[in-house]
């Protein structure tokens, strides 16, 4: 729960967190430069993130400093006659600070985001990946995630 933190520690936080999103947003933009920029995350999004209800970040920290994280939220299926209705988690971010890569804090965190979602009766996980991200894939694939769907796109 976030109910001892102080005002303080929340700003500090997000704060940190900031900063890791922009080299989340960095990453992004290099696999895909025609179509992402480098950027700030609105903190205003990040604080509310953190006080909405259906949403959490899951921190990975290392001497009281953020070095990771994974936005999660708690969705339900879109309303179509067709869809099998279903509540579950999706990661909408995660990012581990590079210097901290291949150290298992990934695997940490998409543990904490399954906890996360079992406590809550949620159906399952899921997630968006660009195709050019392999480690993540890769980690992904580790973890039990599993390919259900491409995102094409026809250049004009």
């Amino acid at each position: 729960t976030k109910a001892h933190y102080s005002m303080a520690q929340i700003y500090d936080e997000v704060n940190q967190i900031e900063i890791l999103y922009q080299e989340l947003f960095l990453k992004m933009s290099n696999f895909q430069p025609e179509y992402i920029k480098p950027a700030k995350q609105d903190v205003e999004f990040i604080k509310e993130t953190i006080n909405e209800g259906h949403s959490d970040i899951l921190i990975a920290e290392i001497d009281n400093c953020i070095i990771g994280f994974i936005l999660i939220q708690e969705l339900i299926t879109p309303p179509y006659t067709c869809l099998v209705e279903h509540k579950y988690a999706f990661i909408a971010d995660i990012i581990v600070e590079t210097k901290y890569q291949h150290q298992g804090i990934g695997s940490a965190l998409i543990l904490e985001a399954k906890k996360w979602a079992e406590n809550r009766n949620l159906d399952y996980l899921e997630l968006n990946v660009l195709s050019e991200n392999i480690g993540a894939i890769t980690l992904y694939e580790k973890q039990g995630f599993k390919d259900i769907s491409h995102t094409m796109r026809y250049e004009l």
